[in-house]
């Protein structure tokens, strides 16, 4: 559905039913570089379990107009006005990547907000070469082209994956291509600059789960345990994919979701 929210048109994907604010929303926030679709696989699937679903697409992602914003904190105050608007009180966050540290600050600055955090490849700390960076300015396709390679594992092109016909690069290629020019060099930037993510981990007073990935090479496995160590009430699962596990194990991925969400009722 489309929303005018602070004066831009505004993409949130509900996973095909309306929002109820009577049940437990899901709110899934994409990472650099994507939007909604990233959790395609999710979105519908959790619809239809008797959960509300929120899926924006941030400022200059995917369908919403707007300027991207340029730090983790100001991802995080978009979305506690967002949720606000749609005035929805009892919310589980799913962040994926950088969704991760908006999830870390939006928890630190308003902790009454969630009930529950899941966290999708994802660590305190994301670290960006300044190479990269620097690409996403001067050639952004080829930018997106190094992100889809190195974030999925051995099942991201066609034929080799466990869902026939399905090419996951494609798919990211495609994703990616929806976004403002502008926006991949702003998310980077904002991901290698973001340094509150030890102490805002350390403030976690919520049951929170983590899904890591085995092969994932944008924000390694040993970054990810390292995180967990900082948590107090946390469970690990971790799957043997990259760093776009809800794509590549989506299955598998809802599974663990669907358990957590169990033991928060």
């Amino acid at each position: 559905m489309f929303i005018n929210f602070k004066g831009a048109k505004t993409y949130i994907n509900t996973g095909g039913k309306n929002i109820d604010v009577d049940k437990t929303t899901l709110c899934f926030i994409h990472g650099s570089g994507q939007n909604h679709l990233s959790f395609v696989q999710q979105s519908r699937y959790f619809a239809n379990k008797e959960y509300s679903v929120i899926v924006p697409d941030l400022p200059g992602h995917g369908f919403s107009e707007g300027v991207p914003c340029v730090s983790i904190k100001e991802n995080a105050e978009w979305i506690y006005d967002l949720v606000k608007e749609l005035k929805l009180n009892d919310i589980v966050y799913l962040g994926h990547s950088q969704g991760c540290l908006t999830g870390l600050e939006l928890n630190k600055n308003y902790p009454k907000l969630l009930k529950g955090i899941i966290f999708i490849a994802g660590s305190n700390t994301i670290p960006v070469n300044q190479f990269l960076i620097d690409l996403a300015s001067n050639d952004f396709h080829k930018a997106y082209r190094m992100m889809v390679t190195w974030g999925h594992g051995k099942d991201g092109a066609m034929f080799t994956g466990n869902i026939p016909g399905h090419s996951h690069f494609g798919e990211g290629f495609n994703i990616m291509n929806m976004n403002n020019e502008k926006t991949l060099k702003i998310d980077l930037e904002a991901c290698n600059k973001y340094d509150g993510g030890t102490d805002a981990a350390q403030k976690i007073k919520i049951p929170t789960l983590a899904v890591l990935a085995k092969f994932d090479q944008m924000t390694p496995l040993k970054s990810g345990k390292k995180f967990i160590d900082l948590l107090d009430n946390c469970e690990l699962k971790i799957l043997d994919c990259g760093h776009f596990l809800q794509a590549e194990r989506p299955k598998e991925l809802n599974t663990f979701i669907s358990s957590y969400l169990r033991k928060l009722n």
